[in-house]
């Protein structure tokens, strides 16, 4: 007898071994009981995952002698034939090579006729989508209304390439993608019974490869199955561990991942390129390699997301467990690596290995490439949350001096260097005119407009900061005049949507309308219109406030403007 494959040998022959498809195989198993049984099924999901292996058990539990049951028998004739595919009255059609409306017309006609010996004729069609629009369109009548005693099966991975009109025909089944616990189980129990002697890590190394499709995994069991098992004549048989299966399989180590991981939260780019350099003396593709660190980082940012939730690392990895299908000794790895990483810094990480992920596929010498994102991602500067960044900046204005005032150009940080620091043209001071007398700090009139900046405060943080840098010269039933020192603060207020929300918030506290004006002061209208000139100020002369923006933005001067 010729070798049959783990796939085949081991193929599910009851509802009950279907893996990872309970809510599936219940609602088959019911509609069988109760007598509700459709004429038309969809199942749907990706490769391996038990769509036809569940039509064949369907086709059995209608056509066994004992039944329609639940649970066939297996044994009778029927149920023998189908399992063999050699029964006349269950056709299984490849949808790709039977996808013509010749195909589809033959098909029609021969439904009309009853069954040879069953008491079902069943027609598992699979990769349905492969069919031509035209055939489709032929098949609709005879999917809507066939012969009581014929029951159509429709298999696909791709459901949206299937049309509507088919899709409203059917009763629609979506396979999931089998969990790694699942596919584990599984796994040692064909070990055991095939006699390999393999370690709990390097099946969970197999479960992860298969990424969610028992087929795949058992396609691979079985290439280390002919890989560890002994030679004629010799009666030793090899310890498949993890180890030996990385070797079987070439791929790379997950203990890799975490070091790569690591040396980058570390801002270690060396240790990097020393990494990368040990992959490829091993033999490792660096592709695979690459989507697995963009994996890796997604995992250590939900990670740090569920920790964040948890509020302590020992809640932190049950959480996780319900959103990553990792063992829980990786998971507990995943959370404890993540420490005190902020989650933007992860987000980073993630959005920039995945970019860099697509220049490694697409590159003639990925190992250059792969090197070249690890060192960006290594060099990144740490994100600071952005309530963290306001916090600073309000603390930023409340210690600005009045002398130099500094243009910091403010952007989120990039993979590029930084561009060096620019020395632009500085207006020369001009002769300052006074400036209107402003309220006065004693009386009601300055009182009732620190009233007011409060008040704009509780509605528009923002709005009531740039006014705080103004001073009321006037206040309503006069109109509200405002002297403005800074051309930023008057180019925000200015703005159309401000200025609106200004008014409105201004009548509001006044209890009549309110009209505003804006002066511009001295200081400003005369660096406005000064003649460039050099400056003589040398970059380590700035103040400290300067150099605390450009740390925290990552930042370069732009241009400097001296103010009386």
């Amino acid at each position: 007898m010729s070798y049959l494959v783990l796939a085949r040998k081991w193929r599910p022959q009851n509802f009950e071994d279907v893996a990872g498809q309970e809510p599936i195989t219940r609602t088959l198993k019911n509609a069988i009981k109760a007598n509700r049984i459709a004429h038309a099924y969809l199942f749907t999901g990706v490769r391996g995952v038990g769509k036809t292996t569940a039509a064949r058990i369907l086709a059995k539990a209608l056509n066994c002698e004992q039944g329609p049951t639940a649970t066939p028998c297996n044994q009778c004739t029927h149920c023998e034939e189908i399992t063999s595919g050699s029964s006349l009255d269950v056709l299984e059609i490849d949808g790709a090579s039977n996808r013509g409306i010749d195909e589809i017309r033959q098909i029609i006609e021969n439904v009309r006729y009853q069954p040879a010996k069953c008491r079902f004729k069943i027609y598992i069609i699979d990769e349905v989508h492969q069919v031509t629009k035209d055939a489709f369109n032929a098949l609709l009548k005879t999917l809507e209304e066939p012969p009581p005693s014929v029951k159509f099966i429709l298999a696909t991975t791709e459901p949206q390439r299937v049309p509507e009109t088919i899709l409203s025909r059917c009763q629609r089944y979506d396979f999931r993608r089998i969990s790694l616990r699942e596919i584990v189980e599984r796994l040692s129990a064909i070990g055991k019974s095939e006699g390999l002697n393999i370690t709990d890590e390097a099946l969970v190394l197999l479960a992860r490869e298969a990424d969610g499709s028992m087929r795949d995994a058992q396609s691979l069991l079985e290439q280390v199955l002919a890989c560890a098992m002994p030679a004629a004549g010799d009666s030793q048989q090899a310890i498949v561990d993890a180890a030996l299966l990385q070797e079987i399989l070439g791929l790379a180590e997950r203990k890799c991942l975490y070091d790569l991981s690591q040396a980058v939260l570390d801002g270690d780019p060396c240790r990097c390129v020393e990494l990368i350099a040990e992959v490829m003396n091993q033999g490792r593709d660096l592709s695979r390699l690459s989507r697995d660190l963009v994996e890796h980082f997604r995992n250590l940012l939900v990670a740090r997301l569920s920790a964040s939730r948890a509020g302590a690392n020992r809640g932190a990895a049950a959480e996780v467990g319900q959103l990553l299908d990792l063992p829980d000794q990786e998971i507990a790895d995943l959370v404890r690596q993540t420490g005190q990483m902020s989650v933007e810094s992860l987000l980073d990480y993630l959005d920039f290995m995945a970019a860099g992920d697509e220049e490694v596929s697409r590159s003639a010498t990925p190992r250059f490439a792969l090197e070249a994102v690890l060192i960006r991602l290594a060099s990144l500067p740490q994100s600071l949350p952005v309530a963290e960044i306001l916090t600073r900046l309000e603390r930023l204005e409340g210690r600005a001096p009045t002398g130099v005032r500094a243009a910091v150009t403010a952007e989120r940080p990039k993979p590029a260097p930084m561009a060096a620091p620019v020395a632009m043209p500085m207006a020369k001071p001009a002769v300052a005119t006074p400036l209107p007398e402003a309220i006065p700090a004693s009386t009601d009139a300055s009182s009732h407009w620190r009233d007011f900046v409060a008040f704009v405060g509780k509605e528009k943080k923002f709005l009531a900061s740039h006014l705080d840098a103004t001073v009321a010269l006037s206040l309503p039933p006069a109109p509200l005049k405002l002297s403005v020192a800074e051309r930023h603060h008057l180019s925000y207020l200015q703005d159309a949507d401000n200025l609106a929300a200004l008014r409105e918030l201004a009548k509001r506290f006044f209890g009549q309308e309110v009209t505003i004006q804006f002066i511009a002061a001295a200081g400003e209208s005369a660096a406005a219109s000064g003649a460039a000139a050099r400056s003589d100020a040398a970059p380590d002369e700035r103040s400290d406030m300067v150099k605390e923006a450009l740390r925290i933005f990552g930042g370069s001067v732009r241009s400097v403007r001296r103010e009386n």
